[in-house]
């Protein structure tokens, strides 16, 4: 099968509409003495708080789980597009513990299903006929990070393309495709 590249801002459009998380790095306060897990609620509390834009009350924020205060501990929240129900991940990395003050980093990252999504959307407007889009894994928002996606397709022939980060501007991860083989 022969597959175009889309452009960028093509694939980035697909996934997320523009929203701003305005700090690559948070803070919790967990408040009195030893610091407990940070919960699922404060988690989403700081993420929406850090968020900006128009449609800043069109995202729905969903952590996995609790946040442990010990340096390199991580949590994964999900950010909603509830107009189209497309998702942004945000990494949790705890970087420090002072006391009652628990700092992160935040990784944005396009969870496996979501890239396949994109990917499936672009060649199906492309009019192509494609039977399945799965990819290998998350594609981490960071310039030049990578996943593997395999097409199978009866009409067009099976194909594997790799996703390649190459921007992000907000919560949008902007991704080129490559045919690989």
């Amino acid at each position: 099968m022969r597959l175009p590249t889309p452009s960028p801002s093509t694939l980035g459009a697909l996934l997320v509409p523009g929203l701003l998380l305005s700090a690559c790095s948070g803070e919790v306060s967990v408040g009195g003495g030893e610091p407990a897990a940070i919960t699922p609620d404060a988690l989403e509390a700081e993420l929406t708080s850090n968020m900006s834009g128009e449609d800043v009350d069109q995202f729905d924020v969903a952590c996995e789980g609790g946040l442990d205060p010990e340096v390199d501990a991580t949590q994964d929240c999900l950010i909603t597009f509830t107009g189209d129900g497309s998702v942004t991940g945000v990494r949790l990395v705890v970087t420090d513990v002072q006391g009652e003050e628990v700092e992160f980093d935040q990784v944005l990252f396009v969870p496996a299903e979501e890239v396949a999504d994109g990917v499936d959307r672009f060649y199906t407007d492309q009019g192509f006929t494609l039977d399945e889009v799965t990819c290998d894994g998350e594609l981490i928002g960071e310039e030049g990070e990578t996943t593997t996606c395999d097409i199978t397709s009866e009409a067009e022939g099976d194909v594997q393309v790799e996703a390649t980060t190459t921007s992000v501007e907000g919560l949008v991860v902007n991704f080129d495709l490559t045919v690989v083989s």
